[in-house]
């Protein structure tokens, strides 16, 4: 009986998909494993699709896409005229992850991205379990009680999960509890909102191992956000007054919130890093260094060593430039009017509602970090921004 039922949710689930929507899906998974993996997936798509003779039809689907190769040639050009040879290998990076967008954009349904907010949030599960048995070695290593759930300030000692680093797998957790809060508005049984709010919880507290902090104030905004424009008034009064009590705990013990004794300490390090960051814009604005400038160049500054510029208004502009940016604005524009669309025609709320939240997401935490620039965080905001593809590859059809 028992795999009966399974057959069936895997026959309901999976059935009547085509080879390359099966790709999509493969690649999804690909982004809760080690990065290389994601981009060696990534890069066996695009082979398929030249040998397939797909891309050109692809890329002349989104016509502003052209801007985007355009920023890459620059971006690489640049990042080679300055020996930047990280940067330029990041720049090949972008190009395929984009390339990969763009043939999800043609081939994403409804359907598909349901199970791929679905698969998402089951794999959370996986990657929670990892970060435990990550935490357990970190205890063990530390002496640490591991029922105390006491996060290490080093990073070497703070979980990360399958994200590379903690901060990260802190982005993964916000996108991931989003995508549960936007499942757990459309289910009709009981007990699948308790399988959501099983996964938010694991989740929260993987965020928690993690050590990130910057991750916790885009909640105050999103999540209630999304309530409120779905209008699930019951959802939004529980999570105000979940974030209530949370702020009374933390009034009476503030060192109920990780790595709280050193807050300043690195507010002070980030005010160094943007400095350092702005220095470097001032002196290449118009087109940057390539990608990880601050890495490239911090030292002829005096700045503090790190990756990028932890801030997601200033790494932009020192590795890209001016020009850099403005050639991403076409695409993005007519990506936004096709978003847009969805709340002003009332065609998805509930979609309208969780793209929001990513965007806003990566506003409030670009305040103080620079974590959307990666392969993994990158990808999956990319794919839930794009799926307002939906609704425009549905009304081609019916033309």
């Amino acid at each position: 009986m028992l795999i009966q039922r399974a057959l069936n949710f895997y026959h309901r689930k999976f059935d009547g998909y085509d080879f390359e929507e099966y790709l999509i899906m493969a690649a999804v998974c690909s982004i809760f494993l080690p990065f290389f993996c994601s981009l060696t997936l990534i890069g066996i798509i695009l082979l398929y699709l030249l040998c397939k003779g797909r891309l050109p039809a692809i890329i002349k689907e989104y016509p502003k896409s052209y801007y985007v190769f355009a920023f890459c040639v620059l971006t690489g050009t640049v990042s080679l005229f300055y020996q930047n040879y990280l940067g330029a290998v990041c720049t090949l990076g972008i190009a395929a992850v984009f390339l990969f967008i763009l043939f999800y954009r043609t081939k994403v349904t409804a359907r598909l991205f349901e199970l791929i907010v679905d698969a998402c949030c089951i794999i959370s599960l996986f990657c929670f379990l990892w970060a435990l048995m990550e935490y357990y070695s970190i205890v063990q290593t530390l002496d640490y009680d591991f029922f105390t759930f006491e996060v290490a300030d080093e990073p070497m000692y703070r979980v990360n999960s399958t994200f590379f680093n903690a901060n990260y797998y802190g982005m993964m957790v916000e996108f991931l509890i989003l995508m549960c809060v936007y499942k757990m508005m459309n289910v009709k049984t009981t007990r699948r909102v308790i399988f959501y709010l099983i996964t938010i919880t694991c989740n929260l507290l993987g965020l928690y191992l993690s050590g990130c902090r910057t991750a916790w104030l885009a909640f105050l905004i999103t999540i209630p956000l999304m309530f409120l424009f779905n209008n699930h008034k019951k959802f939004f009064i529980g999570t105000i007054s979940i974030f209530v009590i949370g702020a009374i705990a933390l009034f009476i013990d503030p060192q109920l919130f990780p790595r709280y004794d050193n807050l300043l300490m690195y507010f002070d390090v980030r005010t160094d890093i943007w400095n350092t960051a702005l220095h470097g814009i001032r002196k290449h604005f118009l087109l940057g260094q390539g990608p990880l400038t601050y890495m490239h160049s911090f030292k002829q500054y005096g700045g503090p060593p790190t990756q990028h510029a932890h801030s997601f208004y200033l790494d932009p502009l020192l590795s890209f430039g001016i020009i850099g940016i403005v050639l991403l604005i076409p695409y993005f524009y007519q990506n936004g009017k096709e978003i847009w669309h969805l709340y002003k025609q009332r065609i998805n709320i509930r979609l309208f509602s969780l793209i929001l939240a990513f965007l806003l997401t990566v506003l409030i935490h670009g305040l103080m970090d620079y974590t959307i620039f990666w392969v993994q965080t990158a990808q999956i905001f990319l794919l839930v921004l794009s799926a307002s593809s939906i609704y425009t590859n549905q009304r081609s059809h019916e033309q």
